[in-house]
């Protein structure tokens, strides 16, 4: 009995996402380490030469390519992987490379979904959706009314998308009081 419990207990290799992972690893370093490629000619005739910052570009594409399209690390991983890559291939210098991750229209919506996310972690949201509806009533479309205003008091006070992080886990709990089905209904 207790060989099983230690069997479910080690964690199981994912063979699939080890594959592609060394599948984007391959081709980053076929492409990035290959011998200097032929200049690109166009219908005109103008010769184009591919730089080392540029085969490194293409190599980190496809590296980053494959791991988005099968998943093999979360989004935010290999965004992050293709800013330090950049930076340790030579492709950019660490201060272009890494300054879209500090683009404040970036930041902006980071700071605003972390605003959502802690008024989900402190239980507002709930508190919010149970005195509204205490206010509101259990009339559906007196629900879409007290949505309306909540959402409207809150960007007020808020940014737009703060306010949008926060309104989904609110209705997401006026949903979970209304059903007791674990699936989407109809």
């Amino acid at each position: 009995m207790t060989t099983e419990i230690a069997d479910a207990a080690k964690p199981q290799l994912d063979w699939k996402r080890t594959l592609f992972m060394l599948i984007g690893l391959t081709l980053f370093a076929i492409v990035n380490f290959s011998p200097a490629w032929p200049d690109a000619v166009d219908p005109a005739g103008k010769h184009f030469i591919l730089s080392a910052q540029g085969k490194g570009a293409l190599a980190i594409f496809l590296l980053a390519g494959t791991w988005w399209v099968f998943e093999v690390l979360p989004i935010g991983v290999t965004s992050l992987a293709i800013g330090a890559l950049q930076v340790l291939f030579a492709v950019r210098t660490a201060k272009e490379a890494l300054k879209d991750f500090m683009d404040p229209s970036v930041l902006f919506i980071f700071g605003s979904l972390v605003i959502g996310m802690v008024f989900t972690k402190t239980g507002l949201t709930k508190r919010l959706a149970y005195k509204m509806l205490a206010v509101v009533g259990e009339k559906t479309s007196m629900i879409y009314l007290g949505c309306f205003v909540v959402t409207a008091a809150l960007t007020h006070i808020m940014a737009h998308t703060a306010v949008a992080a926060t309104m989904f886990p609110l209705l997401m709990t006026i949903y979970g009081m209304y059903t007791d089905e674990p699936g989407p209904t109809k």
